[in-house]
């Protein structure tokens, strides 16, 4: 089982190929023998296995790429993943519930409806707030599965 640390460096790993590639270098082999590197050591590096934060750090420059932009960027498109099964549970919430999106949200305590349909046009994921809202309403839905889809759903 892969352990947080090993996700991270798999994704820095795939971000630093990504650069590459959009740099016009389809093969990291020239890449790294242009600008100086080590073959093996780039190849792992984009594997996400062999670096240090001394040699990411050189490949970014390399990009023009501040290594304190780097992790902003990683971290912010990290918590873009949209949950598209989000929208398919909370649609089956709404159907369940026989309320239209605007009494829904109200009844939850929204508002309007606005995070409701945004959820369901697949713009966001179901926060923890909203789910715990609905679970309040409707305590016979499991939390777990509202946010995440994990377990049965009653």
């Amino acid at each position: 089982m892969e352990n947080k640390l090993d996700i991270l460096q798999k994704k820095i790993g795939a971000e630093i190929k990504k650069l590459r590639l959009e740099a016009g270098f389809s093969s990291y082999e020239v890449f790294a023998d242009k600008n100086e590197l080590s073959r093996i050591q780039y190849f792992k590096m984009e594997k996400g296995t062999n670096f240090t934060l001394k040699s990411l750090n050189r490949v970014l420059d390399i990009h023009g790429i501040s290594i304190i932009n780097f992790f902003h960027k990683l971290d912010k498109d990290s918590k873009k993943t949209i949950d598209s099964e989000g929208s398919d549970r909370l649609k089956t919430i709404i159907e369940r519930s026989g309320m239209s999106k605007l009494e829904f949200s109200k009844s939850i305590g929204l508002i309007n409806s606005n995070n409701i349909n945004s959820i369901l046009n697949g713009q966001s994921n179901i926060k923890a707030k909203v789910a715990y809202l609905i679970n309040k309403k409707f305590p016979e839905l499991s939390f777990r599965w509202i946010l995440k889809g994990e377990g049965k759903m009653i």
